[in-house]
């Protein structure tokens, strides 16, 4: 009996149509079937294009936007829209192939999984490169059902040179990402380490303090190196299990069902098979965060053994890092030498942004705001102490006034209803909060003043017996000295700006 069909009195069930294409659409080109036709492209070029198409696909509907977007970049070079944007089952043919035109979004997807697809625009031997022939054997060595007739360029009759556009598009991107990107001094330090791990094939560590810009940084870097890296945030991730998982959604491999460590097989062979680089955002995630630890950290050995086989890796964090690392070397005596070993460049960031970076970002996040509206900002930036992340707030507060997800233009009243509305008496509220907990919350004592039995308890509880920390955020800011957030601080620091 098929498993595939239900009889029509049966219950509905939530999945009968998570099969379908519409649905397949939406999980993008699997990785693992990715891997295994890139690693058949000896052009490095080449192999770049397939990641980049599989890394466009990866977003909710990414690839049918992406097949939109394709089309309408490029009218002149289709001759029928209708049958670029058709996609539904066909008839195959002895090999197993589609018979008829594909849609764009279905010459994607074959592009980048099929090994009978040449990346040559025609048959003739002179329009190939060195790698297509050197490509053709490969395929044929892995795949013994293939021969010389089985191959095909990559080609759709209705979509002239579909090759030449695709490379055209990836750089029109690439063009708009550096032109809409603010290269701060210290984006400009986090890509030129990016680019040294990736050219090198090495692994480097860039430690900075949040709300810098760091993170946006390197998203702008991903997104740029599409072909070439994929992006990866730990955040709130405190297991290996999780941390695999999401991982491998970031890759593209797909299926909820893995195990930990069947997972952890198939991310070390796409990684292995793709040379894609690995950026790691929230790095001090890979250790335990409590302030006992109890075993080795599994995923700093895992990614140590990552960077062993020659897989390019940069690990983005805050100074958690190295209270960690420290952490676990003296708790479980945990070599952190051989882990230093690895990291070829460690690159401590800037405790700030200049101001005339700060404003380059306002200018930036705000279209068309005049003088008087960045001043404000400005002030707001230095009330709060949080840097570029204050600008942030302030973009994202404005976006949910007009509603819209790209701004267009922004008034000065815009600005002083957003700050003196919204964010200051969200930041004095936060502060009062602190506070009230503060005299509710008594110190931790050391370990040093209490009977053993009291430190037994005490652990049972989730203490740890430690010194307590200094009431302070990681940028050094003291919550007393934050206490005194007040609008009517504003006027002043407009007059020193």
């Amino acid at each position: 009996m098929s498993t595939r069909k239900a009889a029509h009195d049966a219950p509905l069930s939530q999945e009968r149509y998570m099969s379908s294409p519409d649905y397949a659409a939406l999980r993008g080109i699997s990785a693992v079937a990715a891997a295994a036709r890139a690693a058949l492209i000896p052009d490095a070029n080449k192999r770049n294009l397939i990641w980049w198409i599989q890394g466009k696909s990866l977003p909710e509907c990414g690839l049918r936007q992406f097949a939109s977007e394709l089309i309408e970049a490029f009218p002149e070079r289709i001759s029928d829209v209708e049958q670029a944007r058709r996609s539904g089952p066909k008839a195959l043919d002895v090999y197993g192939e589609p018979v008829g035109d594909k849609s764009v979004e279905e010459f994607l997807i074959d592009l980048c999984i099929n090994p009978r697809l040449m990346l040559a625009p025609s048959h003739k031997k002179e329009d190939w490169t060195p790698g297509d022939e050197m490509g053709m054997e490969m395929a044929k060595d892995r795949y013994s059902e293939l021969n010389d007739y089985s191959f095909r360029p990559a080609q759709l009759p209705y979509f002239k040179n579909i090759l030449s556009a695709l490379v055209e598009f990836q750089q029109r991107e690439q063009k708009v990402i550096k032109e809409k990107f603010v290269l701060t001094a210290i984006a400009r330090q986090v890509w030129e380490t990016l680019d040294y791990a990736r050219a090198t094939r090495s692994m480097v560590l860039l430690d900075g303090l949040e709300g810098r810009g760091k993170t946006e940084a390197v998203k702008a870097w991903c997104a740029l190196h599409l072909g070439e890296a994929r992006f990866v945030t730990l955040k709130g991730i405190n297991n290996k299990t999780t941390a695999f998982r999401e991982i491998g959604k970031a890759l593209g491999i797909v299926g909820a069902g893995y195990k930990s460590t069947e997972l952890q097989a198939r991310i070390e062979d796409v990684l292995q098979r793709s040379k894609l680089m690995l950026v790691v955002d929230e790095a001090h995630f890979i250790f335990n965060q409590g302030n006992r630890i109890y075993t080795r950290p599994e995923l700093a050995d895992w990614i140590h053994t990552l960077c062993n086989r020659g897989i390019p890796i940069a690990l983005v964090t805050t100074p958690q890092f190295m209270i960690c690392l420290t952490r676990a070397n003296k708790h479980v005596d945990w070599n952190y030498r051989q882990f230093r070993r690895r990291v070829r460049r460690y690159v401590k960031l800037p405790a700030k942004n200049t101001p005339r970076d700060i404003e380059a970002v306002i200018r930036g996040g705000l279209p068309g705001a005049p003088n008087s509206a960045v001043k404000q900002v400005l002030a707001y930036v230095h009330l709060t102490k949080r840097d570029l992340s204050a600008v942030g707030d302030v973009v994202d507060e404005i976006k949910a006034m007009q509603g819209r997800e790209q701004l267009t233009k922004v008034t000065y009243e815009e600005v002083v209803r957003a700050i003196d509305e919204h964010l200051v008496p969200s930041e004095k509220n936060f502060m009062e909060a602190i506070t009230a907990a503060e005299e509710k919350v008594s110190p931790r004592r050391s370990s040093r003043t209490r009977s053993p039995a009291a430190v037994e308890a005490g652990e049972a509880c989730g203490e740890t017996g430690e010194e307590p920390e200094q009431n302070s955020d990681r940028s050094g800011n003291n919550f007393s000295a934050e206490r005194e957030t007040r609008p009517s601080r504003l006027p002043a620091l407009l007059n020193t700006i």
